[in-house]
């Protein structure tokens, strides 16, 4: 007699895909939608405000604003998946916005919900070492060159 008496679910994965609405941020939503197709996941859209703000009412306005624009960014990216005919498996999206240096904010992210994997454009900036150097989990850099994924 097994004790629990439940069939194991296989456990999701997390996949953190940092955005700001580029095309490369495009790019690494539509990879972890193809990577979701082998394995079931949970994507975290995130996005960072990187300037200090005292005036309350703009904040809400642009956390309204930016919680829309990922919700659209997830809609158009999976609409994307079926016009190549792929079939995404993502179970739960959580849409999150902090406030701080992007790299900073992305590892936090990360390790606070436990993700398997960043996905995100590759930065042009230098200031990202520190996220290649300390990532808590498997960290993947989109291109823009890149048009084309295979998994």
């Amino acid at each position: 007699m097994v004790a629990g008496g439940g069939e194991r679910r296989p456990a999701r994965l997390k996949l953190v895909v940092p955005t700001n609405f580029s095309k490369k941020s495009e790019m690494a939503l539509d990879f972890a939608l193809m990577y979701s197709s082998f394995a079931n996941a949970d994507v975290y859209l995130f996005h960072a405000l990187e300037e200090r703000m005292t005036d309350y009412r703009e904040l809400d306005r642009l956390n309204v604003e930016y919680m829309e624009r990922m919700k659209q960014a997830m809609l158009q990216g999976i609409e994307r998946m079926v016009q190549k005919g792929i079939t995404h498996t993502v179970s739960e999206v959580h849409r999150r916005i902090s406030h701080g240096k992007v790299g900073i904010e992305v590892l936090k992210i990360a390790g606070g919900v436990g993700a398997d994997m960043i996905i995100m454009g590759k930065p042009s900036s230098k200031h990202f070492k520190e996220l290649t150097d300390k990532a808590p989990c498997t960290l993947v850099l989109i291109r823009e060159k890149d048009t084309e994924f295979v998994i």
